[in-house]
Protein backbone atom coordinates (compact mmCIF):
# COMPACT_ATOMS: atom_id res chain seq x y z
CA UNK A 1 0.00 0.00 0.00
CA UNK A 2 1.23 3.47 -0.98
CA UNK A 3 1.06 6.11 2.10
CA UNK A 4 1.16 9.72 1.60
CA UNK A 5 1.95 12.00 4.03
CA UNK A 6 2.11 15.88 3.55
CA UNK A 7 3.41 18.06 6.52
CA UNK A 8 3.22 21.96 5.85
CA UNK A 9 4.93 23.11 9.05
CA UNK A 10 8.92 23.31 9.26
CA UNK A 11 10.85 20.60 11.28
CA UNK A 12 11.60 21.40 14.49
CA UNK A 13 14.33 19.59 16.14
CA UNK A 14 12.99 20.38 19.85
CA UNK A 15 9.36 19.13 19.04
CA UNK A 16 8.29 16.21 21.04
CA UNK A 17 6.42 15.05 18.29
CA UNK A 18 10.14 14.03 16.46
CA UNK A 19 9.76 10.60 18.04
CA UNK A 20 6.03 9.56 17.36
CA UNK A 21 6.25 10.47 13.72
CA UNK A 22 9.46 8.28 13.65
CA UNK A 23 8.14 6.07 15.01
CA UNK A 24 5.07 5.84 12.81
CA UNK A 25 6.98 6.19 9.88
CA UNK A 26 9.28 3.05 10.71
CA UNK A 27 6.00 1.11 11.46
CA UNK A 28 4.43 1.33 7.87
CA UNK A 29 8.09 1.03 6.30
CA UNK A 30 8.38 -2.57 8.38
CA UNK A 31 4.73 -3.31 7.16
CA UNK A 32 5.76 -3.34 3.58
CA UNK A 33 3.93 0.31 2.78
CA UNK A 34 6.18 2.64 0.66
CA UNK A 35 5.67 6.28 1.54
CA UNK A 36 5.51 9.80 -0.19
CA UNK A 37 6.02 12.76 2.20
CA UNK A 38 5.75 15.90 0.99
CA UNK A 39 7.50 18.27 3.02
CA UNK A 40 7.93 21.66 3.90
CA UNK A 41 11.61 23.32 4.36
CA UNK A 42 13.32 26.91 4.02
CA UNK A 43 16.63 25.29 2.25
CA UNK A 44 16.20 22.29 0.09
CA UNK A 45 20.04 21.18 0.88
CA UNK A 46 18.47 20.28 4.85
CA UNK A 47 16.89 17.19 5.35
CA UNK A 48 16.32 16.89 9.21
CA UNK A 49 12.69 16.48 8.13
CA UNK A 50 13.85 12.97 7.49
CA UNK A 51 14.53 12.34 10.94
CA UNK A 52 17.31 10.40 9.95
CA UNK A 53 15.18 7.37 8.24
CA UNK A 54 17.14 6.20 5.32
CA UNK A 55 14.79 3.56 3.17
CA UNK A 56 14.02 2.41 -0.25
CA UNK A 57 10.64 2.99 0.02
CA UNK A 58 10.42 6.51 1.47
CA UNK A 59 10.60 9.40 -0.80
CA UNK A 60 9.86 13.01 -0.53
CA UNK A 61 8.71 16.05 -2.57
CA UNK A 62 10.05 19.31 -1.38
CA UNK A 63 7.88 22.46 -0.63
CA UNK A 64 9.48 25.87 0.07
CA UNK A 65 8.35 28.06 2.87
CA UNK A 66 9.83 30.81 4.83
CA UNK A 67 10.26 30.33 9.15
CA UNK A 68 7.03 32.05 11.04
CA UNK A 69 7.59 34.15 14.62
CA UNK A 70 5.50 30.92 16.87
CA UNK A 71 4.00 33.94 18.74
CA UNK A 72 1.45 35.24 15.65
CA UNK A 73 -1.23 32.43 14.78
CA UNK A 74 -2.03 34.37 12.32
CA UNK A 75 0.78 34.76 9.98
CA UNK A 76 1.47 30.82 10.85
CA UNK A 77 -2.05 29.76 9.67
CA UNK A 78 -1.76 31.59 6.58
CA UNK A 79 1.85 30.35 6.17
CA UNK A 80 0.88 26.94 6.77
CA UNK A 81 -2.35 27.59 4.21
CA UNK A 82 -0.39 28.45 1.34
CA UNK A 83 1.96 26.03 1.93
CA UNK A 84 -1.01 22.76 2.08
CA UNK A 85 -2.17 24.82 -1.06
CA UNK A 86 1.03 24.01 -3.03
CA UNK A 87 1.26 20.52 -1.74
CA UNK A 88 -2.27 20.23 -2.72
CA UNK A 89 -0.88 20.85 -5.86
CA UNK A 90 2.10 18.55 -5.69
CA UNK A 91 -0.56 15.95 -4.63
CA UNK A 92 -1.91 16.02 -8.55
CA UNK A 93 1.43 14.39 -9.65
CA UNK A 94 1.91 11.58 -7.35
CA UNK A 95 0.39 8.48 -9.03
CA UNK A 96 -1.17 5.39 -7.01
CA UNK A 97 -1.36 6.47 -3.74
CA UNK A 98 -3.90 4.32 -1.69
CA UNK A 99 -4.09 6.19 1.78
CA UNK A 100 -3.78 9.89 2.73
CA UNK A 101 -2.13 9.75 6.31
CA UNK A 102 -3.13 13.56 7.70
CA UNK A 103 -1.83 14.85 11.01
CA UNK A 104 -4.90 17.00 11.34
CA UNK A 105 -4.09 20.47 11.57
CA UNK A 106 -5.85 24.24 10.14
CA UNK A 107 -4.01 23.80 7.10
CA UNK A 108 -5.62 20.18 6.28
CA UNK A 109 -8.09 21.18 4.19
CA UNK A 110 -6.68 21.77 0.78
CA UNK A 111 -4.52 18.03 0.96
CA UNK A 112 -7.80 16.52 1.82
CA UNK A 113 -9.73 17.89 -0.99
CA UNK A 114 -8.02 16.63 -3.63
CA UNK A 115 -7.39 13.31 -1.82
CA UNK A 116 -11.34 12.73 -1.81
CA UNK A 117 -11.24 14.41 -5.69
CA UNK A 118 -8.47 11.36 -6.87
CA UNK A 119 -10.23 8.81 -4.96
CA UNK A 120 -7.79 8.60 -2.01
CA UNK A 121 -8.80 7.17 1.11
CA UNK A 122 -7.94 9.33 4.36
CA UNK A 123 -7.16 8.83 7.57
CA UNK A 124 -7.10 11.10 10.12
CA UNK A 125 -4.61 11.72 13.55
CA UNK A 126 -6.09 14.04 15.54
CA UNK A 127 -3.48 15.58 18.04
CA UNK A 128 -5.80 18.49 19.09
CA UNK A 129 -8.98 19.77 17.91
CA UNK A 130 -9.23 23.14 15.68
CA UNK A 131 -10.74 25.75 16.34
CA UNK A 132 -11.93 24.79 19.91
CA UNK A 133 -8.45 25.15 20.67
CA UNK A 134 -7.86 28.77 19.61
CA UNK A 135 -10.79 29.46 21.72
CA UNK A 136 -9.27 27.86 24.73
CA UNK A 137 -6.48 29.63 24.46
CA UNK A 138 -8.03 32.95 23.80
CA UNK A 139 -6.71 33.43 20.46
CA UNK A 140 -10.23 33.84 18.35
CA UNK A 141 -13.99 33.96 20.14
CA UNK A 142 -16.30 31.21 19.99
CA UNK A 143 -19.66 32.86 18.49
CA UNK A 144 -17.26 35.04 16.16
CA UNK A 145 -16.96 34.37 12.41
CA UNK A 146 -13.37 33.29 11.98
CA UNK A 147 -14.38 30.08 14.40
CA UNK A 148 -17.82 29.45 12.25
CA UNK A 149 -15.35 29.44 9.37
CA UNK A 150 -12.74 27.26 10.56
CA UNK A 151 -15.30 24.68 12.06
CA UNK A 152 -16.59 24.60 8.48
CA UNK A 153 -13.35 23.49 6.79
CA UNK A 154 -12.64 20.74 9.55
CA UNK A 155 -16.37 19.52 8.94
CA UNK A 156 -15.45 18.94 5.55
CA UNK A 157 -12.52 17.10 6.41
CA UNK A 158 -14.07 14.65 9.33
CA UNK A 159 -16.58 13.95 6.80
CA UNK A 160 -14.82 13.06 3.84
CA UNK A 161 -12.10 10.79 6.55
CA UNK A 162 -12.76 6.83 6.32
CA UNK A 163 -10.99 7.07 9.75
CA UNK A 164 -10.20 9.25 12.61
CA UNK A 165 -7.19 8.62 14.93
CA UNK A 166 -7.48 10.82 18.19
CA UNK A 167 -4.83 10.67 21.17
CA UNK A 168 -7.37 10.47 23.69
CA UNK A 169 -10.91 9.62 25.25
CA UNK A 170 -11.64 13.28 26.60
CA UNK A 171 -11.25 14.13 22.29
CA UNK A 172 -12.93 11.68 21.32
CA UNK A 173 -16.20 12.37 23.38
CA UNK A 174 -15.51 16.10 21.80
CA UNK A 175 -15.73 14.91 18.67
CA UNK A 176 -19.04 12.43 19.01
CA UNK A 177 -20.55 15.94 20.69
CA UNK A 178 -19.87 17.52 17.69
CA UNK A 179 -21.38 14.59 15.46
CA UNK A 180 -18.89 12.63 13.86
CA UNK A 181 -19.94 9.10 13.59
CA UNK A 182 -18.45 7.01 16.77
CA UNK A 183 -17.84 3.54 14.23
CA UNK A 184 -14.75 6.25 12.19
CA UNK A 185 -13.70 7.07 15.67
CA UNK A 186 -10.51 5.24 17.59
CA UNK A 187 -8.46 6.17 20.25
CA UNK A 188 -4.91 5.63 20.50
CA UNK A 189 -2.46 7.71 23.09
CA UNK A 190 0.58 8.61 22.16
CA UNK A 191 3.97 6.99 23.81
CA UNK A 192 6.89 7.95 25.20
CA UNK A 193 10.39 7.46 23.86
CA UNK A 194 10.94 4.22 25.65
CA UNK A 195 9.02 1.00 25.21
CA UNK A 196 9.23 0.63 29.42
CA UNK A 197 9.70 2.73 32.47
CA UNK A 198 12.95 3.86 33.23
CA UNK A 199 14.81 5.07 36.11
CA UNK A 200 17.63 6.93 35.89
CA UNK A 201 19.71 8.19 38.71
CA UNK A 202 20.96 11.37 39.48
CA UNK A 203 24.55 10.44 38.63
CA UNK A 204 23.90 9.98 35.01
CA UNK A 205 21.43 12.82 34.64
CA UNK A 206 22.14 15.12 31.63
CA UNK A 207 20.14 17.57 32.82
CA UNK A 208 20.99 18.17 36.68
CA UNK A 209 24.64 17.77 35.13
CA UNK A 210 24.29 20.14 32.80
CA UNK A 211 22.69 23.30 35.54
CA UNK A 212 24.01 21.99 38.49
CA UNK A 213 21.10 21.30 40.35
CA UNK A 214 21.15 21.14 44.12
CA UNK A 215 20.48 17.02 45.08
CA UNK A 216 18.77 18.36 48.38
CA UNK A 217 16.19 20.38 46.87
CA UNK A 218 12.70 18.99 45.99
CA UNK A 219 11.96 20.03 42.25
CA UNK A 220 8.51 20.83 41.03
CA UNK A 221 9.09 20.78 37.51
CA UNK A 222 7.01 21.89 34.66
CA UNK A 223 8.84 21.46 31.02
CA UNK A 224 7.58 21.54 27.75
CA UNK A 225 5.44 24.47 25.21
CA UNK A 226 4.57 27.85 27.07
CA UNK A 227 2.03 28.50 25.48
CA UNK A 228 -1.87 29.96 25.92
CA UNK A 229 -3.00 26.42 26.15
CA UNK A 230 -0.89 25.26 29.34
CA UNK A 231 -1.28 27.21 31.97
CA UNK A 232 1.87 27.92 33.35
CA UNK A 233 0.27 30.56 35.30
CA UNK A 234 -0.99 28.35 38.08
CA UNK A 235 2.64 26.80 38.28
CA UNK A 236 3.43 30.71 39.63
CA UNK A 237 0.92 30.96 41.96
CA UNK A 238 1.54 27.73 43.75
CA UNK A 239 5.40 29.05 43.78
CA UNK A 240 4.00 32.35 45.11
CA UNK A 241 2.13 30.49 47.98
CA UNK A 242 4.90 28.12 48.84
CA UNK A 243 7.91 30.60 48.56
CA UNK A 244 8.61 30.53 52.46
CA UNK A 245 9.27 26.31 51.90
CA UNK A 246 13.25 26.63 51.51
CA UNK A 247 13.20 22.71 50.70
CA UNK A 248 10.83 23.18 47.05
CA UNK A 249 12.28 24.66 44.42
CA UNK A 250 10.04 24.87 40.75
CA UNK A 251 12.02 24.31 37.15
CA UNK A 252 10.18 25.71 34.34
CA UNK A 253 11.47 24.68 31.29
CA UNK A 254 10.32 25.81 27.79
CA UNK A 255 9.69 28.63 25.74
CA UNK A 256 6.49 29.58 23.75
CA UNK A 257 4.37 32.68 23.03
CA UNK A 258 3.74 32.85 26.82
CA UNK A 259 7.46 32.87 27.96
CA UNK A 260 7.99 36.53 27.92
CA UNK A 261 4.72 37.08 30.14
CA UNK A 262 6.17 34.24 32.57
CA UNK A 263 9.08 35.40 32.92
CA UNK A 264 7.90 38.76 33.93
CA UNK A 265 5.45 37.30 36.72
CA UNK A 266 8.57 35.78 38.16
CA UNK A 267 11.10 39.39 38.52
CA UNK A 268 7.67 41.33 39.43
CA UNK A 269 6.51 38.79 41.91
CA UNK A 270 10.66 38.01 43.45
CA UNK A 271 10.04 34.32 42.97
CA UNK A 272 13.16 33.24 43.84
CA UNK A 273 12.03 29.74 44.14
CA UNK A 274 11.73 29.62 40.31
CA UNK A 275 14.22 29.24 37.86
CA UNK A 276 13.02 29.25 34.13
CA UNK A 277 15.52 27.35 31.78
CA UNK A 278 15.59 27.40 27.89
CA UNK A 279 13.95 24.59 25.57
CA UNK A 280 15.80 21.83 25.51
CA UNK A 281 16.87 19.10 22.78
CA UNK A 282 13.79 16.41 22.73
CA UNK A 283 17.10 13.77 23.70
CA UNK A 284 17.13 15.30 27.31
CA UNK A 285 13.54 14.45 27.84
CA UNK A 286 13.96 11.93 30.16
CA UNK A 287 16.77 13.45 32.28
CA UNK A 288 14.55 16.39 32.73
CA UNK A 289 11.43 14.55 33.82
CA UNK A 290 13.23 12.08 36.20
CA UNK A 291 14.94 14.60 38.33
CA UNK A 292 11.51 15.73 39.32
CA UNK A 293 10.04 15.48 42.77
CA UNK A 294 6.78 15.68 41.12
CA UNK A 295 5.92 16.93 37.62
CA UNK A 296 3.31 19.45 36.89
CA UNK A 297 1.20 18.97 33.86
CA UNK A 298 -1.34 21.82 33.41
CA UNK A 299 -4.04 23.19 31.03
CA UNK A 300 -6.54 25.58 30.44
CA UNK A 301 -9.89 24.92 31.70
CA UNK A 302 -11.14 22.62 29.18
CA UNK A 303 -8.26 21.97 27.20
CA UNK A 304 -8.38 18.49 28.30
CA UNK A 305 -10.93 18.37 25.90
CA UNK A 306 -9.18 19.06 22.79
CA UNK A 307 -5.87 18.17 23.64
CA UNK A 308 -3.52 15.78 25.56
CA UNK A 309 -0.34 17.11 26.64
CA UNK A 310 2.19 14.62 24.95
CA UNK A 311 4.61 14.89 28.05
CA UNK A 312 2.14 12.75 30.01
CA UNK A 313 3.63 9.36 29.14
CA UNK A 314 6.89 10.45 29.26
CA UNK A 315 6.20 11.74 32.71
CA UNK A 316 4.60 8.32 33.78
CA UNK A 317 7.57 6.47 32.59
CA UNK A 318 9.93 8.34 34.93
CA UNK A 319 8.29 7.22 37.72
CA UNK A 320 7.78 10.54 39.53
CA UNK A 321 4.54 12.08 40.85
CA UNK A 322 2.71 13.54 38.82
CA UNK A 323 -0.06 16.30 38.84
CA UNK A 324 -2.30 17.04 35.93
CA UNK A 325 -4.39 20.51 36.48
CA UNK A 326 -7.50 19.17 34.47
CA UNK A 327 -10.93 18.66 35.13
CA UNK A 328 -12.01 15.73 37.77
CA UNK A 329 -14.82 14.96 35.76
CA UNK A 330 -12.55 14.50 32.41
CA UNK A 331 -12.25 11.18 31.16
CA UNK A 332 -8.13 11.38 32.30
CA UNK A 333 -8.61 12.40 35.18
CA UNK A 334 -10.95 9.54 36.13
CA UNK A 335 -8.29 6.92 34.85
CA UNK A 336 -5.49 8.81 36.94
CA UNK A 337 -7.50 8.40 39.56
CA UNK A 338 -8.58 4.67 39.49
CA UNK A 339 -4.98 3.74 39.03
CA UNK A 340 -3.96 5.70 41.64
CA UNK A 341 -1.19 6.60 39.37
CA UNK A 342 -1.40 10.44 39.34
CA UNK A 343 -2.98 13.61 41.23
CA UNK A 344 -5.81 15.73 39.71
CA UNK A 345 -6.34 19.70 40.59
CA UNK A 346 -9.01 21.80 39.13
CA UNK A 347 -6.90 24.34 36.63
CA UNK A 348 -8.42 27.28 38.60
CA UNK A 349 -7.12 25.89 42.14
CA UNK A 350 -4.00 27.30 42.39
CA UNK A 351 -4.15 26.29 46.42
CA UNK A 352 -5.10 23.05 45.55
CA UNK A 353 -1.87 22.97 43.51
CA UNK A 354 0.35 24.23 46.19
CA UNK A 355 -1.14 21.89 48.66
CA UNK A 356 -0.60 18.87 46.56
CA UNK A 357 3.09 19.50 45.45
CA UNK A 358 3.68 20.03 49.68
CA UNK A 359 1.70 17.23 50.57
CA UNK A 360 3.98 15.09 47.55
CA UNK A 361 7.05 16.46 49.26
CA UNK A 362 6.69 15.22 52.72
CA UNK A 363 5.99 11.55 51.84
CA UNK A 364 8.82 10.38 50.51
CA UNK A 365 9.26 7.39 47.90
CA UNK A 366 6.19 6.58 46.49
CA UNK A 367 4.61 3.41 45.17
CA UNK A 368 4.89 2.99 41.84
CA UNK A 369 3.37 -0.43 40.03
CA UNK A 370 0.39 1.58 39.59
CA UNK A 371 1.95 4.03 37.42
CA UNK A 372 3.05 1.01 35.38
CA UNK A 373 0.04 -0.43 34.88
CA UNK A 374 -1.16 2.75 33.41
CA UNK A 375 1.73 3.53 31.41
CA UNK A 376 1.96 -0.26 29.53
CA UNK A 377 -2.56 0.03 29.45
CA UNK A 378 -2.09 2.89 27.63
CA UNK A 379 1.15 4.15 26.57
CA UNK A 380 2.95 1.17 25.28
CA UNK A 381 5.22 2.27 22.47
CA UNK A 382 4.51 -1.18 20.41
CA UNK A 383 1.24 -2.01 21.24
CA UNK A 384 -0.04 1.38 19.78
CA UNK A 385 2.33 1.35 17.20
CA UNK A 386 0.45 -2.20 16.39
CA UNK A 387 -3.11 -0.40 16.35
CA UNK A 388 -1.98 2.10 13.96
CA UNK A 389 -0.90 -0.16 11.56
CA UNK A 390 -4.10 -2.36 11.76
CA UNK A 391 -5.89 0.46 10.89
CA UNK A 392 -4.15 1.24 7.94
CA UNK A 393 -3.94 -2.31 7.12
CA UNK A 394 -7.31 -2.74 7.13
CA UNK A 395 -8.73 0.63 5.48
Amino acid sequence: MKILITTPVLFDKMSSFNHLFRDLLESFLKDGHSITRIVACEECDNEEYSLGIVNENIDYAKVRRKQQEKQNIFMRYLADNITNFKMAFKMLTVKDVDVLFEDLSYASFWSVLIAKIKGIKIVLMVQDVWPDNAVQGNIIKGNSFLYKYFELLQKFVYINACQIICISDDIKVFLLEKGIKSEKISVIYNWASSEHCVKLSWEKNKFVKKYGLDRDKFYAVYAGNIGKMQNVEIVLQAALKLRKNDDIHFIIVGDGARKKHITKIVKEKNLKNVSLYPMQSSELALSIYSFAGVNIIPLVPGAIKTAFPSKTPVCLSCLKPVIMCIESDSKFGKVLRHFKAGHVVDPSDNKGLAECILNISKKGKMETSSMKTLFNKYFCRSKNLRLYCEIINHI
